[in-house]
């Protein structure tokens, strides 16, 4: 599917360019981007490919085209803000083949940018009463993580034949904790390492092994876990106290005011677009380049 946007026509070469941006762009971040997101991947192309032609060409119609001259010297600039070529390469993930779609990039940020500037100008700090309405409206965003409590006895075998007496003794120990033994106790008397912790203390999500984080965060205050095998030995945990996620205070946040500062400049700049789109012509058609495939 290609477009034409007020007379220009935009094939759909450009939209696979920046469907594989985009996809690149996630796979950066650590994110899967397997096949089952490329819809939602087409179509933040397909928009952002629309939106910034709309943009370049007002920007064009206003001021004219931006001079190879000034991308060339902006692209130094920017070389130079990251420390020279290479590290800007380094630090990016492109490479010097990648020079012509970086200029690209470039200039039809410096169009853009330019006429946005002048349209939406600087937007206004938000206020004291502005910020605390957007805390309670988005206090699920403020709050702090859960976090629970351990304590635990470590067996750490020395051998095959180790490993099965210490998963035995682990589950007679456990039968006699639930019994009513108790289990710093039980953790002094048959832990393998002296040295080693019996109050883990507390931990929140993302902080422990997936394999004990998936028992100890489905326990209650006060259980006993089963007897859990990691890499390191066998474990039994006790849940000891369990705090609950709540509302980090606004006094102790930072960003929130750039946040909000950041949402308004966006609502701008998608009401120029609306804008934009009302007052020109944006027409989805049929490729070429599909056709002569």
């Amino acid at each position: 599917m290609a477009y034409i946007i007020n007379g220009e026509k935009i094939e759909d070469s450009a939209i696979a360019d920046e469907f594989e941006s985009i996809k690149d762009h996630y796979q950066s971040m650590g994110e899967v981007v397997c096949c089952d997101r490329d819809e939602e991947f087409w179509e933040y192309a397909r928009t952002n490919v629309v939106n910034r032609t709309l943009l370049e060409q007002a920007s064009i119609k206003r001021y004219g085209e931006v001079s190879d001259a000034d991308v060339d010297a902006r692209f130094e600039e920017v070389k130079a803000e990251h420390g020279g070529e290479q590290n800007f390469y380094d630090n990016t993930g492109f490479n010097a083949g990648d020079a012509k779609v970086i200029w690209r990039k470039l200039k039809s940020s410096m169009m853009v940018d330019r006429y946005l500037e002048e349209v939406i100008g600087e937007l206004p700090e938000p206020t004291q009463e502005e910020i605390e309405a957007y805390y309670e409206k988005n206090i699920d965003r403020y709050m702090s993580a859960e976090e629970i409590r351990t304590s635990q006895i470590f067996i750490e075998p020395s051998s095959h034949d180790a490993a099965r007496e210490a998963y035995a003794e682990l589950r007679k120990l456990r039968e006699q904790i639930l019994d009513g033994k108790d289990f710093d106790e039980a953790a002094r008397e048959h832990g393998a390492d002296e040295d080693r912790e019996i109050d883990l203390g507390y931990m929140k999500q993302g902080e422990t092994m997936p394999e004990v984080e998936a028992i100890t965060f489905s326990m209650r205050v006060g259980e006993i876990s089963p007897v859990v095998a990691t890499h390191y030995g066998f474990h039994l945990f006790k849940v000891t106290d369990h705090r609950e996620p709540k509302p980090i205070p606004l006094e102790e946040l930072d960003g929130v005011d750039e946040q909000i500062a950041l949402e308004k400049r966006n609502e701008a700049v998608e009401n120029v677009i609306t804008g934009l789109k009302e007052e020109g012509s944006v027409e989805e058609v049929a490729s070429e380049e599909s056709a002569d495939a």
